[in-house]
């Protein structure tokens, strides 16, 4: 939210300035033509803009105004963004564990699935700004997590210890279970039910952002 407002504001300003450079005929052509390229491209400016503000950890103030805890409310049906993922991890033998609002964080919608043989939770994060991203966890019984995501947002600056992240941004969702299968560790996996998916999602968060905020990341 805070970097479609940065886009934005600078647009605004833009054309401020721009009636003092090029007169009223170029502010008219600004606020058309910028106009219109951050609209069709407003996806990928957040996203670069989101890996500069990482890189030079201007994140913190977005992080600390995020809650330390979250609790899911159910909603009758994942958001259209998510729905084909939902297919394609379906016929990839995972089950759903409900659509869920995370009433604090509006703007994101979630769909939590379950494949109970290989005991994966995948977290279908939807939101206008970056599309349909997903995270597959394996929660292991030493209280570890290996996670696979196909985000193209910037990695976390630091993870709790306990946690290994792959990284594979715009990955198929079937082709990220496949990597996530092959890759993770084999011994000690927790099994997952979709009865727990909402829970571990839940506490998932919480442990994630309550490190950041310790470390101010």
């Amino acid at each position: 939210m805070q970097i479609q407002i940065v886009v934005w504001g600078v647009y605004v300003l833009g054309a401020l300035a721009s009636r003092y450079f090029f007169g009223w005929n170029g502010r008219v052509a600004y606020l058309v033509i910028v106009g219109a390229l951050i609209l069709l491209f407003k996806r990928q400016l957040t996203l670069w803009l989101t890996h500069v503000a990482s890189k030079y950890g201007m994140m913190k103030a977005t992080i600390d105004t995020m809650p330390t805890t979250i609790a899911l409310t159910r909603v009758p049906a994942p958001d259209a963004a998510a729905q084909p993922v939902v297919a394609e991890l379906a016929r990839a033998g995972f089950v759903s564990a409900g659509a869920w609002d995370i009433p604090p964080m509006p703007k994101i919608k979630l769909a939590l699935m379950v494949h109970a043989g290989e005991n994966f939770l995948a977290a279908i994060e939807t939101a206008p700004s970056i599309g349909a991203q997903v995270n597959l966890h394996t929660l292991y019984g030493d209280g570890t997590v290996a996670t696979y995501t196909n985000t193209r947002l910037p990695a976390p600056r630091a993870l709790r210890p306990q946690v290994t992240y792959t990284r594979l941004p715009g990955l198929a969702p079937t082709a990220l279970f496949a990597q996530a299968r092959a890759g993770r560790r084999g011994d000690g996996i927790r099994p997952m039910s979709a009865d727990d998916a909402p829970r571990i999602y839940e506490q998932l968060y919480a442990d994630s952002i309550r490190y950041r905020k310790e470390k101010g990341i």
